[in-house]
């Protein structure tokens, strides 16, 4: 087993130091996949001709058959002629006063007949004279023969025909004879007829009855065949003999058996060895004339492509092949050395070009492993990055964890990722880096390497944090005024209600007491109309005082501030609102019922001086830690925009609500449409108990 398999090997060494192939060769590959498919489909086409030629071998065989079987039935319907004419001779020669005398047994021969016979007219046998040869067994042996001499029920039968004697076909005729009697000959075809029949046809003649025959075996299908649509049937049986079969029907048109033809298969059996000599003469030709094109390309064509690939494997920028020859493959080299120049002038172009960008550009392989950096990258990481090679050793631990986090998380469906990182170093100040990292991937999905671009924002960081800052310090300042705001907002309540509204109220009531000392009744009007004046003032007072600040916010609560704001809403400007405050709603910490509040005199103010709403709906619910503040209309909307996102657009009052809402965490979401504005608002609170001690 062990020299088979190294002969194997030596003789597969042999072949490819002869064919010189290597092993990598697409040429070498691409010439064999060309010299097999030609030779497969080259030896397709002679089998494809030879399996037509063959074909027409059977079909021409076929009708030569069905030629032969028609001759053959044309015989075996002639046959019964002669009988008739014996027949005929028999009767003018009878003498006999009633006729029906029978011939002696020699007068047989020269009559050319097997037998004869005398029948009456109910088809009845008296006599019977036949030849020595023939038994007279076969005429006890066939007692329904006389049937078909004298008919029944009144049916005519033919005067000619076959009918089956034993397992043997004889073909009978019958005349009327004198005294109403019948005269029956016939001839039975046995051994020695069927030998003459063979030679005269060219073919082995077998006869087989029908009641002989199992119609239900699978060999029989020929018989199933011919009675069920013709006469014939030809089929093979093996490689060199061709049978046909013909039904022979009896002298009542019912089948009694089936001749059997077979002869040899010469034009099938000749042509089959031409088309194998052929095929055997083309397959060699054609393998050697493939085989010696193999060597001829190979050793010609391959072998300076192998030659010149060997030469640009080997060669550094700029090559310089010494590709000999005026062939198609010198012109090659000497386009490819051109373009080596070229390559070279744009290589140095290129990295000119990126020497002078600002950002970071590094390209690596998939261990990491330098492949190319630019000064910058040189300058920035270390002294000794321009020695390194591998990214590990240039950058800080951190930031080379974050880039390979980053690296192999990208996959080809994903190949690139932006991010801003800092890069701190105890050798130089924290750095912020706008990075691009690209990872490269071959068609089967595996990582080639990458590419990091890193550009240095630190001074757009810097200037964001001092504009953050800036914006904390002012937001800062805001809260502070609207505190104050709202604090000086509830003193002047506080003074109107106390101050000048009691004082409007004293002056009230010594108006009354002044209108009874009235003399006449213009001073009596002037002091009414005074004390209505007063009262007047007093109302307006309290209800500007309310506006500014409602004790009722302070007293009871949030949802009962509501209630007396909406009803003094309708009461003013003539416009329903319609109420859902939860039933339990529970107190909240003061500067959000402060801050709730004046989101929605807010937005009621500007219903009323915006929308042309024609009614307004309220709805204040918590869920757990949640409240939420909804404002609704049926007006016009917000013309120029839908309010949704803060913008220039902006009025004085959306931009004070966000800012108050803003000191709370919460968010304002403004839906504007042709049928109305949506106001809701939005923020986690807590209860007034849990201001002090938010972690209970």
């Amino acid at each position: 087993m062990t020299g088979s398999s190294s002969g194997s090997g030596g003789g597969k060494g042999l072949l490819a130091r002869i064919l010189q192939l290597p092993g990598q060769s697409v040429y070498s590959k691409a010439l064999t996949l060309f010299v097999v498919f030609s030779f497969l489909l080259g030896l397709a086409v002679v089998l494809l001709t030879s399996e037509i030629i063959l074909r027409e071998f059977r079909e021409t065989e076929r009708q030569e058959m069905i030629a032969t079987l028609q001759r053959f039935t044309l015989m075996l319907s002639r046959e019964t002629r002669p009988i008739e004419i014996s027949l005929a001779d028999w009767l003018q020669r009878d003498t006999s006063p009633q006729g029906g005398q029978l011939p002696p047994t020699s007068a047989l021969e020269a009559l050319q007949l097997d037998f004869l016979s005398v029948a009456d007219s109910s088809g009845k046998i008296e006599r019977t004279v036949f030849r020595e040869e023939i038994p007279p067994t076969i005429f006890s042996a066939s007692s329904p023969w006389p049937q078909w001499v004298s008919g029944r029920a009144g049916v005519r039968l033919p005067k000619a025909g076959f009918i089956l004697l034993g397992d043997s076909l004889t073909a009978i005729a019958c005349q009327g004879a004198g005294g109403n009697r019948l005269i029956v000959g016939g001839r039975i075809f046995d051994s020695d007829a069927l030998a003459f029949l063979e030679g005269m046809f060219g073919a082995r003649v077998a006869f087989k009855p029908l009641h002989a025959v199992n119609v239900s075996d699978e060999s029989n299908e020929p018989l199933l065949q011919m009675l069920a649509h013709n006469e014939f049937f030809v089929g093979v049986v093996g490689p060199n003999e061709l049978v046909g079969h013909i039904l022979i029907r009896g002298i009542n048109g019912s089948p009694i058996g089936q001749v059997q033809l077979s002869q040899g298969r010469p034009l099938y059996v000749e042509g089959l060895q031409a088309v194998q000599v052929f095929l055997t003469v083309l397959t060699l030709a054609g393998g050697t004339l493939f085989l010696v094109m193999w060597i001829l390309l190979d050793r010609t064509i391959l072998a300076r492509v192998r030659d010149l690939t060997r030469k640009v494997e080997r060669a550094v920028l700029p090559l310089h092949l010494d590709f000999t020859g005026s062939d198609e493959l010198a012109t090659l080299a000497r386009r490819i050395e051109d373009l080596a120049v070229q390559l070279d002038r744009v290589r140095w172009s290129y990295r000119a070009v990126v020497e002078d960008q600002n950002e970071i550009i590094c390209r690596f392989m998939p261990g990491f492993e330098i492949t190319f950096a630019n000064g910058i990258f040189q300058r920035l990481f270390s002294r000794e990055a321009r020695n390194c090679d591998f990214l590990q050793r240039c950058l800080p631990p951190v930031t080379f964890e974050l880039l390979t986090e980053k690296f192999r998380s990208l996959e080809p469906g994903r190949p690139l990722e932006t991010f801003i990182h800092q890069i701190l170093d105890a050798d130089s100040p924290a750095l912020w880096f706008r990075s691009t990292l690209r990872a490269n991937f071959l068609p089967d999905g595996t990582c080639a390497g990458g590419q990091w671009v890193a550009a240095d924002i630190t001074p757009q960081i810097q200037a964001q944090q001092r504009l953050q800052n800036s914006e904390r310090q002012l937001r800062t300042l805001s809260t502070r005024l609207m505190r104050l705001q709202d604090n000086e907002r509830r003193k002047i309540a506080r003074e109107l209600h106390d101050s000048t509204a009691q004082s409007l109220s004293a002056l009230e009531m010594n108006m009354s007491l002044l209108e009874p000392l009235a003399g006449d009744e213009s001073m009596r009007r002037i002091v009414a109309e005074t004390r209505q004046i007063a009262r007047d003032c007093c109302m307006e007072l309290r209800t500007i005082s309310y506006l500014l600040h409602p004790p009722l916010l302070d007293e009871v609560g949030l949802p009962f501030a509501i209630q007396w704001f909406a009803d003094g809403f309708t009461k003013r400007t003539s416009i329903p609102v319609t109420l859902d405050l939860a039933q339990d709603f529970p107190r909240l910490e003061t500067e959000a019922e402060t801050t709730l509040f004046r989101i929605l005199q807010e937005a009621m103010s500007n219903i009323y001086r915006h929308s042309g709403a024609g009614r307004v709906w309220i709805s204040l619910a918590r869920n757990g830690r949640e409240v939420r503040l909804e404002v609704r209309d049926n007006g016009t909307g917000i013309s120029g925009g839908d309010g949704t996102k803060p913008g220039a657009g902006d009025g004085v009052g959306i931009a004070g609500m966000r800012e108050r809402l803003a000191q709370l965490g919460g968010e304002l979401d403004i839906r504007s449409s042709p049928y109305g504005v949506s106001i809701v608002v939005t923020t986690t609170c807590h209860g007034p108990d849990q201001e002090k001690n938010p972690d209970r």
